[in-house]
């Protein structure tokens, strides 16, 4: 058993907050199944998933909107200013501080450049073509210095029918595309690709899942176990998350119609 890779939070915090120290065995694997388990009810309860991971093909109906909430949120973009961009070198430079190394861009993603339209649309990242503070793109870019509002993001594509659409044709923003027009109304017609989630989990879903974590390791609350060497595991529902719990969780729940 091993902590899943899109968990809330990692053995070492869950470790610290129970006061603990690694064995490198059974105790372990007991609190890694509950920092799995506690995640999932968090999500759960949140209808939403939280780590950065990509959707594939996912479908929507098209109903004539403007406007394409999407199920998983924020879309990984970085919203950039005075951005340097070199024709020759095929890059685009930043020097906000910020790093596209953190930011989690890899190689060969797909990256949707949306400014003053002169690198609208997909390009990809080079072999090697992720530093800190610089991209290497494969295709051809534009020097440009009408950067305002830059928007770099992992967003893959979007297919109406058995059309896709180009780049230059909608919006992409933290939750939604807008897509001036509307989209031509059928059943599932729409299929999305798209990155979305936090890189960086944010602080309070992080202690909101120490705290299911505690609650179980300390209370045993059970509703149904099973063995794990000498210990028991603890599975909850969302029904037992507390209400404090409850709390930090709501602002990120989301709304199921």
């Amino acid at each position: 058993m091993a902590v899943d890779q899109y968990a809330l939070t990692s053995l070492t915090n869950a470790l610290e907050e129970l006061g603990l120290t690694s064995d490198g065995g059974s105790q372990d694997a007991y609190i890694e199944n509950i920092i799995n388990r506690a995640s999932d009810m968090i999500e759960n309860y949140c209808h939403r998933k939280f780590k950065a991971r990509l959707y594939i093909k996912e479908r929507y109906d098209g109903k004539g909107q403007e406007l394409l909430y999407l199920n998983q949120y924020p879309i990984l973009a970085v919203n950039l200013d005075e951005l340097v961009w070199n024709s020759v070198a095929k890059t685009v430079t930043r020097n906000d501080g910020g790093s596209f190394v953190d930011d989690s861009f890899k190689v060969q993603d797909k990256v949707l450049i949306q400014n003053s339209n002169k690198n609208s649309g997909l390009l990809t990242i080079a072999t090697d073509g992720v530093a800190a503070n610089t991209l290497t793109f494969d295709e051809a870019i534009k020097d440009d210095t009408e950067d305002n509002n830059v928007i770099i993001s992992r967003f893959k594509e979007l297919w109406i029918n058995d059309n896709k659409i180009d780049e230059d044709d909608y919006e992409v923003f933290s939750d939604y595309l807008y897509i001036p027009g509307g989209l031509s109304k059928g059943q599932g017609n729409i299929r999305i690709s798209y990155y979305a989630g936090y890189d960086d989990i944010p602080d309070d879903i992080e202690q909101a899942c120490l705290k299911l974590i505690k609650l179980c390791f300390e209370k045993n609350a059970n509703v149904k176990s099973e063995g794990l060497g000498p210990y028991s595991v603890t599975y909850f529902d969302t029904k037992d998350i507390p209400v404090d719990v409850k709390t930090i969780l709501d602002s990120y729940r989301k709304l199921v119609v």
